[in-house]
């Protein structure tokens, strides 16, 4: 743990200042201070803040001085020009974002068919929070049945942006590292931001690697439901379980275009 001092110099010192890093972490600059010289190390969800916030993962940020400014190094984020030029990119994106946009705060299950493990049923977990003036999710999947111990767990970290009457979703798993999606949600008005559909687009975890398009379907989660009541909840499910309501099924149904996804190629493959 001696080295994440050292480290997260490394990182400021590409930022303009480090009251600015205090003041997008949302820490005071003493708090930060502490950890800058090496006086106090963060945990839990702050840990997992100041990691997303510069672009390493927690086992990275302690990593001896020289393996860890590589890493920086072959990632670009030493790159001044780098940094900027992404700012302008998003910063112009969110330019035209939706106010409404923050009716999405709060937990929701997402439906939607397996694209590796066709035919069944995925529940998954978002949590969707507003972190400054963007709103941010997490995205957890259970890979497998929901009534029994799971190895296969899947996280994801993403922005939410509304145009066009759109909700825009756009995550990446962390875990691996190997994987995005984009979700395109029309959000239902009439139920006030409780339901929500629309299309993702993903690639197949099994060995075909295949670009997918799935129907999706979000719904808020129970009120006073905690989130690890909710995520228990979670994974795979047959077509026909009683665990799935009715009224999803016909939300994420592909049988017009699949008939369980709609793939990048057709049965004859070139």
């Amino acid at each position: 743990m001696d080295t994440f001092g050292p480290n997260l110099r490394l990182l400021c010192s590409y930022r303009p200042s480090i009251s600015r890093v205090a003041q997008d972490l949302k820490i005071n600059r003493s708090q930060l201070n502490r950890y800058l010289a090496g006086g106090s190390f963060p945990r839990g969800a702050l840990m997992r803040r100041i990691c997303d916030y510069f672009g390493v993962d927690p086992h990275e940020i302690v990593m001896p001085e020289d393996a860890f400014a590589e890493i920086v190094k072959l990632r670009g984020l030493a790159s001044d020009t780098l940094t900027r030029t992404l700012r302008q990119h998003f910063d112009r994106i969110l330019t035209g974002n939706d106010p409404r946009i923050l009716n999405l705060v709060g937990t929701f299950y997402e439906y939607y068919y397996s694209m590796s493990s066709r035919g069944q049923i995925v529940r998954a977990l978002l949590a969707v929070s507003i972190e400054g003036d963007h709103v941010f999710y997490r995205r957890l999947e259970r890979m497998g049945r929901f009534d029994r111990p799971c190895h296969r767990h899947y996280r994801y970290q993403g922005a939410a942006l509304m145009t066009g009457d759109r909700i825009f979703l756009n995550d990446y798993e962390y875990s691996a590292g190997i994987e995005m999606t984009q979700t395109v949600l029309y959000p239902d008005y009439s139920h006030r931001w409780t339901r929500l559909h629309g299309v993702k687009v993903g690639v197949s975890a099994n060995r075909d690697h295949v670009p997918c398009c799935v129907r999706t379907y979000m719904e808020r989660t129970p009120p006073r439901l905690p989130l690890m009541g909710a995520l228990r909840r979670c994974g795979l499910f047959d077509r026909d379980s009683a665990e799935i309501p009715g009224h999803v099924r016909p939300m994420i149904d592909n049988t017009q275009s699949g008939p369980h996804v709609f793939e990048a190629f057709s049965d004859a493959r070139f």
